[in-house]
């Protein structure tokens, strides 16, 4: 536990020292979900039906530009290398590096997503239904874009390689994220596409560590 606090908060000084890493994919995720409105014809039924889901999509996008500078800054100034060489775990160091990852980006998503819901004019029940969703969804997200990005550390541009290794993964948690939404629209028990997305959470958290520490060993060592 010492180790991945100690990792969290050196995690987040770096973070607060790069505000473009913290204000980058958030911009993104408004800009994403702002221009469905405008390009779609003006009609409040339409916008309600899918405004969810763009949130959703929008929110995928926003995590997955935020991964390739998860590790490279690590990799390039040798940290990542000490980190595996040193006594310390380093399932648990990745761990509080990719929790404060998240806490920077996509709990910062979800805070926002219900300002994103007033354009499109989604009723406030179903607006605590998608920030419920998007609080137990993006920490999966984050947990699961980590492995990519440990995967493809070596390369400069990795970005592409993620997003196609990764986006195969993210499709259970959009499916369930955004089908939340349609099952309390239509007035029906949202509780199995919940208890799914903590299991997604439960396992994520519990496997992402390792599956983290091994791909960053193989590919430096």
């Amino acid at each position: 536990m010492n180790t991945l606090l100690l990792y969290f908060k050196r995690e987040w000084q770096l973070l607060f020292r790069n505000t473009g890493a913290l204000i980058q994919p958030l911009v993104f995720f408004i800009i994403i979900a702002l221009l469905f409105p405008f390009s779609l014809p003006a009609e409040i039924t339409l916008l309600q039906k899918i405004g969810g889901g763009i949130i959703w999509v929008a929110a995928v996008l926003a995590s997955l530009l935020s991964l390739e500078n998860m590790f490279q800054s690590d990799y390039q100034d040798g940290t990542l290398e000490q980190a595996i060489i040193h006594q310390r775990s380093l399932e648990m160091a990745m761990l509080g590096k990719v929790l404060a990852h998240w806490s920077a980006t996509g709990l910062f998503l979800t805070v926002f997503s219900p300002l994103l819901c007033l354009t499109f004019n989604i009723p406030s029940e179903q607006i605590w239904v998608l920030f419920f969703g998007l609080l137990l969804g993006t920490p999966s997200l984050t947990l699961i874009g980590a492995v990519g990005a440990a995967i493809t550390v070596t390369l400069r541009r990795g970005g592409v390689l993620i997003a196609i290794i990764i986006l195969p993964l993210y499709i259970p948690v959009l499916i369930f994220g955004a089908g939340m939404l349609s099952q309390s629209a239509q007035g029906l028990e949202i509780t199995s596409q919940l208890y799914t997305l903590a299991a997604i959470f439960v396992l994520a958290i519990t496997l992402a560590p390792f599956a983290i520490a091994s791909a960053l060993r193989a590919t430096i060592n």
